[in-house]
């Protein structure tokens, strides 16, 4: 299909979780292989969950209403930050004591409670406060980060692996 100067290719996949009222994804690009424009519509699939958890499942940010940029930017900082640490501690407490599953009526069986809820509902009660939340980022940069001499006025920052 062409639209002034720009080709854009339509692609079709079935849907991988099979939902029978949404049998198919469609993706629309400008870029020319198919199988790369699924395959990049797939990936950032994990970016919109993200997004989800921000906007409404987790921390409403829509709710805060900012209108000034600065702030919206350092509140996307902050909640990025708190997003991870959410989602390990999901994965911590997983991997320690496994999520039940759930079957659903469409057949399928998750997780009862998301990673990400999981890990929300565990750092809720740890982070009361701010400083509590500052607290606990800066124990996990000197527990997994290590600071290097480079000349007299700059530091390397490298991860310990």
């Amino acid at each position: 299909m062409n639209l002034g100067n720009t080709t854009y290719t339509f692609v079709m996949i079935k849907n991988p979780k099979h939902d029978p009222k949404e049998p198919y994804i469609y993706f629309i690009s400008d870029m020319k292989d198919a199988k790369a424009i699924a395959n990049h519509y797939l990936k950032r699939w994990k970016i919109e969950c993200c997004f989800k958890h921000l906007k409404s499942n987790g921390f409403n940010i829509e709710d805060i209403n900012l209108k000034i940029d600065d702030k919206i930017e350092l509140m996307m900082g902050v909640l990025a930050i708190v997003y991870i640490i959410a989602v390990r501690e999901g994965l911590l407490s997983h991997k320690l004591k496994p999520i039940p599953l759930k079957k659903y009526n469409n057949g399928k069986i998750y997780l009862s409670i998301s990673i990400f809820r999981m890990g929300l509902a565990i750092i809720q009660t740890l982070f009361t406060k701010i400083n509590k939340l500052i607290e606990h980022i800066e124990n996990q940069l000197k527990a997994n980060i290590q600071w290097e001499y480079g000349n007299s006025r700059n530091f390397i920052l490298t991860k310990n692996v």
